[in-house]
């Protein structure tokens, strides 16, 4: 579900053409806001406080506060956005995304079985979590590899993970990059492999999974003293860790 929600979820914050920064009517009897208006997503009389907490929920969830704000999917530059303007294609595709997003709702009761209390209601932060365009890490890494090479996506990690560590954009625990190489060990790659897996063991010196899968392409390069250690490493961190010990008994035979 995540996968098919997030191919296009990149616009959602702007469905509606009224102002995302528009507030209550200040205070001294000055002029009051202009009217809601070409709303095509939800109700014409929807109060604007509502509007307003709705949109500030979209710019959240997207992450686009320092890029923009409301003007990722409005037309104009602020303060001076032309709300009812649809020029900003982004704000058609958000159209689009929630009401696919209620549709997939409205399915899951049927699909899971559960009653429509039960299951969970789809939402921007669903899939986005705070990235405007959401990719699960290994796919962005593997991106950036193919178009920049191996230097470039192990900074893109590092950048990555300074900003967004502890929030909910990204998965950085140990099996993220073990994800990214092991396609590359089975590929022949186990030089690019090994350098994701070292990056890994830097910030997870304790991951048995890590050294198994060094092990792994230490053997696909045919040094198995290497792969002995590493192996060795990763029975050592975790004795329950069963494919290792097997590859270890097969290499000291």
């Amino acid at each position: 579900m995540r996968r098919v929600w997030s191919l296009t979820m990149f616009g959602v914050f702007a469905v509606l053409t009224a102002p995302a920064a528009a507030q209550t009517p200040p205070a001294g009897g000055q002029q009051q806001p202009p009217p809601l208006t070409n709303l095509q997503v939800y109700p014409k009389d929807i109060p604007r406080p509502q509007l307003v907490a709705t949109m500030q929920g979209f710019v959240a969830a997207l992450g686009v506060q320092q890029s923009g704000g409301c003007g990722y999917c409005h037309a104009g530059t602020a303060p001076q956005f032309d709300w009812p303007s649809d020029a900003n294609p982004k704000k058609n595709v958000a159209r689009k995304m929630i009401l696919m997003s209620r549709e997939i709702t409205a399915k899951l009761p049927e699909v899971t079985g559960k009653a429509p209390t039960e299951v969970t209601s789809l939402r921007c932060a669903t899939c986005h979590r705070g990235v405007a365009i959401p990719k699960l890490l290994p796919d962005v890494l593997t991106e950036t590899t193919t178009k920049s090479g191996t230097a470039a996506a192990v900074q893109q990690y590092r950048d990555l993970r300074a900003k967004y560590y502890g929030g909910q954009s990204y998965d950085f625990s140990e099996a993220a990059l073990v994800a990214v190489a092991t396609p590359l060990i089975n590929a022949n790659k186990p030089d690019d492999a090994m350098t994701w897996l070292q990056l890994n063991a830097e910030f997870y010196p304790k991951s048995s999974a890590t050294f198994a899968a060094l092990g792994q392409a230490y053997a696909k390069k045919n040094d198995t003293a290497n792969a002995i250690k590493n192996y060795e490493k990763a029975v050592e961190l975790d004795p329950n860790n069963q494919l290792a010990r097997r590859q270890l008994e097969q290499l000291k035979k």
